[in-house]
């Protein structure tokens, strides 16, 4: 092998990790601390993460519908970054980071590198639009996705192998640790290897070798995750809250808006890309049959679907749901250019053309990533960091709140935003996050009761209503005009009378930040 031929093949890697990275940083760019504030759900997961790295248990001392997953992920972040929301997004670009590469050896494997780098840009241009501030459950899974299909790819020559197996499996629990739709793409995946084996190769002796590892790495992270909470007496309420909570909350519809229309909508030109790719492969059905890779076809086929009817069944259209797609875009874009490829006649670029072609993507991603203002977004943000006593940002109204409050103070943020008790440095007085909780269970009965019971007992020194359209205010006249207009919520909590009545009577309007309502309790004064 001459010189040449050695250092081609690291430079093209060198090139390849540079363009995953410019791509990342692009697309987090909408997570970046130091220009940008918490959006709601990143205040929940993030605010919780505090907690926990505090020694606080979620379920107990915080509570939140979601598996655990989310909560000490972020917990570790937030050791990190040393408190910093920081430590949260390096975490954010590892996975991202990560979940590119992944996607890129899957589909280079699969079809070359102008598919991959085609897929790749697909997808990341559906993440771009469903991202929306970062730190979501379905974001961290998406390079856990990515690993599943290409262990099936692994798995479809060594069907035997006990660590690809046992991989699997673990990758579905973890995926559903995080949030329980997310695993469609490892459940799906798994049940057409399985039913690969069976049905199709009818080699039953690798079939029940893989349903045993499979399952093995499967119970890992469960055991453990079951144990911990257990022992701590938080199982039931561990399961209620991420299991049995969301079934009520799947139940109930909030919108008439097909998923399939409100996906499409989110996701953008990918999801019409995926489209092409999908009908694609049904239109030569007769050459997937025969292909090597067929079980990745058949969950592509299967799969696609799934997600889109698990991936929002309470149709709320919250944009992240829509991530779950994301993984079988990128393999329909894929195998779309694939095929144009095909019916051109280029079927192989070669080495020489996939560097050439690498730098070119990696040339159109900085000249999108500066042109498009995102690079000076981080140079904003890096000078804030090193050279600001203020290293993020922060909202007006948690500023105020931190100056006008001591730091063993509790502060209420009306209608659920401890993002903004993240930003101020002042815990919240009560467990449960939710208030109003507006789904009709017996869970959020005594969600609400214990809301009632936990800010008689400590006494919040601020409340601030952040204004929500949709939740009643605590100014009386405002809620008139939200029964007016009928945004007022059709099923309010049992006792939200009783709350607003407490209120009203332990606490006075000190200030009008930014249109937000600060409400003092009655004998306590600012330091």
């Amino acid at each position: 092998m001459t010189r040449d031929a050695a250092v081609r093949p690291a430079l093209q890697l060198f090139l390849s990790l540079l363009l995953f990275a410019i791509l990342a940083l692009t697309v987090l760019t909408q997570a970046n601390p130091g220009v940008e504030i918490p959006t709601r759900d990143y205040g929940f997961y993030a605010y919780i993460g505090k907690q926990i790295a505090k020694g606080y248990l979620p379920y107990q001392d915080v509570w939140e519908s979601k598996p655990p997953g989310i909560f000490y992920l972020n917990a570790f972040a937030l050791r990190l970054g040393r408190g910093l929301r920081w430590g949260i997004w390096l975490v954010e670009f590892a996975f991202l980071f990560s979940a590119v590469a992944a996607s890129y050896h899957l589909l280079k494997k699969l079809w070359g590198t102008a598919p991959a780098i085609f897929g790749i840009f697909t997808w990341l241009w559906g993440l771009d639009f469903t991202l929306q501030g970062g730190n979501f459950t379905e974001e961290y899974p998406l390079v856990f996705h990515f690993l599943a299909l290409t262990l099936l790819l692994n798995l479809i020559q060594t069907p035997k192998h006990r660590l690809f197996n046992l991989t699997l499996g673990l990758l579905f629990s973890i995926s559903l640790l995080f949030r329980p739709n997310n695993a469609v793409v490892e459940a799906v995946t798994i049940l057409i290897f399985g039913a690969f084996l069976f049905l199709w190769k009818r080699d039953f002796q690798s079939f029940f070798t893989a349903i045993f590892w499979v399952t093995f790495g499967m119970l890992i992270p469960l055991a453990v995750t079951s144990a911990y909470f257990a022992y701590h007496g938080l199982f039931r309420p561990m399961l209620e809250a991420s299991i049995i909570y969301n079934l009520t909350y799947s139940e109930t519809e909030l919108s008439a808006a097909s998923p399939l229309k409100v996906g499409f909508e989110f996701l953008n030109l990918a999801a019409w890309v995926g489209l092409a790719g999908y009908l694609l492969i049904l239109a030569k059905i007769r050459e997937v049959i025969k292909s090597p890779y067929l079980p990745l076809y058949i969950v592509l086929l299967v799969g696609t679907p799934a997600a889109v009817l698990l991936s929002d069944p309470a149709r709320r259209s919250y944009s992240h749901y829509f991530m779950n797609w994301l993984p079988y875009i990128a393999l329909l874009a894929g195998c779309f250019l694939h095929s144009v490829l095909q019916v051109t006649k280029y079927k192989s670029l070669g080495v020489r053309y996939s560097s050439l072609l690498t730098v070119a993507s990696l040339f159109f991603a900085i000249l999108f990533f500066t042109l498009s203002g995102r690079a000076s977004a981080y140079f904003k943000a890096f000078d804030r960091l090193f050279t600001s006593s203020e290293r993020e940002l922060r909202s007006p109204i948690s500023i105020y709140v931190e100056n006008h409050t001591r730091p063993n103070e509790t502060v209420l943020f009306w209608a659920t935003h401890p993002g903004e008790n993240l930003m101020s440095h002042r815990d919240a007085p009560h467990s449960t996050l939710f208030y109003p909780n507006l789904v009709d269970s017996e869970i959020s009965d005594r969600l609400n009761d214990d809301f009632f019971e936990d800010i008689q007992r400590n006494r919040p020194v601020l409340i601030v209503d952040m204004g929500r359209l949709t939740i009643p205010s605590l100014d009386p006249a405002k809620r008139e005009e939200q029964k007016a207009m009928g945004v007022y919520p059709a099923n309010p909590p049992g006792n939200l009378d009783e709350v607003l009545a407490y209120i009203e009577a332990n606490y006075y309007l000190e200030a009008v930040i930014k249109g937000k309502l600060v409400y003092r309790r009655h004998g306590t004064s600012a330091p």
